[in-house]
């Protein structure tokens, strides 16, 4: 993917995202042997589409012999497109990861074990702190490479809390959650509502481990948790919306199905986010917001922890393994590639990269620099990989926290359909 570094990336860029159905020339482009080509396939609009091909510009300067072909497109159709090459047995030799498909690659056999370039040095993480890796190492075997982390965390607007006096003290309860909403909704008024009740399924998770379980057992068969801490779950979310503390989900709906921001809008103060997230929120608004750890149980343990926000993995049609790799680390190293990316996919896993981005990158892409520094230190280890239902344990979920949410259901009913469903799921 030869280019000369100017205005005409760009251009070429856009016309070469095809969105619906990615950009893809093949191992047989232009140029090159088959030897030579290197196919990189990931999702995202078009910010992550310009940077990454600035970066493969750079690569291919550095590395002449090699030509990357580049297949990217949105995600909704990223997933059904990998389908259909796995089928032809005609992967790209490196395929952009998500972490609740990863064990579903793995079973069907489609990605390398990562750790012979790793032990070689093909792939360097000397600089890269375990936390960073731990949810693409199964086994001792490592199916992917994070691309840059990121945590679940409260985005809140610091300006609107400092105005009020509101603070949120680390190791502040889902009590105290409650209790600082309802200062805020007072202060503030009428059609305001304190948080932003959404990303159930992911607080969720959180909150089985704070109460030493997890959503699904270890086996990824059946489900890790018990009743009663879905049920008192469940009765927090009813607490919420009946005191006004939250928006009520016809509102909620509105925002998801219309793309906005409502702590943007100034409808909310405060909600669920993956970090990475405040970039794209924080461009929303001119109020500052900023990021918090998730509410505690005051005798629980931490239940958050690090997680790559997507990951490269090298399938096993590829040819091209020892490329791949050398690419992988590239990207995971390189201070001049890690300047063009800007930290768009997440924190960077590689400490020397992060101390060299400083002062480098936006005052919100420091914030999370720091939000993942702090959970380093404090995160719980990392669950297993999600089993190969996730998916589908997951739409159940949300489709019952909705009928919670609307009052068709009490926790109670609530938790016993989605142990039913769930675990028809999964067995």
């Amino acid at each position: 993917m030869r280019k000369n570094r100017n205005g005409v990336l760009i251009a070429a860029a856009a016309l070469c995202v095809f969105v619906l159905a990615g950009c893809q020339t093949g191992s047989s482009g232009t140029g090159g042997s088959d030897e030579d080509v290197l196919r990189v396939a990931w999702w995202g609009g078009q910010e992550r589409h310009t940077m990454t091909i600035e970066m493969i510009e750079l690569f291919e300067d550095k590395y002449p012999d090699i030509q990357v072909e580049p297949e990217y497109t949105a995600w909704d159709n990223y997933w059904e497109r990998l389908t259909t090459q796995a089928a032809g047995s005609n992967l790209p030799d490196i395929v952009q990861m998500d972490n609740s498909k990863l064990n579903e690659y793995i079973s069907r056999n489609l990605v390398k074990d990562l750790t012979p370039f790793i032990e070689e040095g093909s792939i360097d993480l000397t600089h890269v702190n375990d936390a960073y890796q731990d949810m693409n190492t199964i086994d001792d075997a490592v199916y992917a490479i994070s691309l840059g982390s990121n945590a679940l965390g409260m985005i809140y607007n610091q300006q609107l809390f400092d105005e009020h006096g509101v603070q949120l003290e680390e190791g502040y309860t889902y009590e105290d959650l409650k209790d600082k909403m309802r200062t805020l909704g007072e202060a503030v008024g009428d059609e305001f509502y304190g948080y932003d009740l959404i990303s159930e399924f992911e607080m969720f998770s959180v909150f089985a481990r704070q109460n030493g379980e997890t959503v699904f057992n270890e086996d990824g068969d059946g489900l890790g948790f018990s009743d009663e801490h879905l049920i008192a779950f469940f009765q927090f979310l009813t607490e919420m919306l009946d005191e006004g503390l939250s928006p009520p989900h016809e509102i909620t709906l509105e925002y998801v199905e219309g793309g906005d921001s409502p702590i943007a809008d100034g409808l909310t103060g405060m909600g669920l986010i993956a970090s990475n997230q405040i970039i794209g929120q924080q461009a929303l608004t001119e109020e500052e917001l900023s990021l918090s750890p998730l509410p505690a149980l005051v005798d629980g343990v931490e239940g958050n922890w690090i997680r790559p926000s997507m990951s490269f993995s090298v399938t096993e049609h590829t040819d091209q393994a020892e490329n791949a790799a050398l690419f992988i680390d590239f990207v995971t190293n390189d201070p001049e590639a890690n300047e063009i990316l800007q930290a768009e996919r997440g924190v960077p896993i590689s400490s020397e990269i992060r101390a060299h981005l400083e002062g480098k990158v936006s005052e919100e892409v420091e914030k999370t620099f720091e939000y993942l520094e702090y959970m380093a230190e404090n995160a719980a280890p990392a669950d297993p990989l999600p089993p190969p239902g996730e998916s589908e344990v997951r739409g159940s979920f949300i489709r019952i926290v909705e009928a919670v949410k609307y009052g068709q259901t009490s926790p109670e009913e609530a938790a016993a359909q989605f142990r039913s469903e769930a675990e028809a799921i999964l067995n």
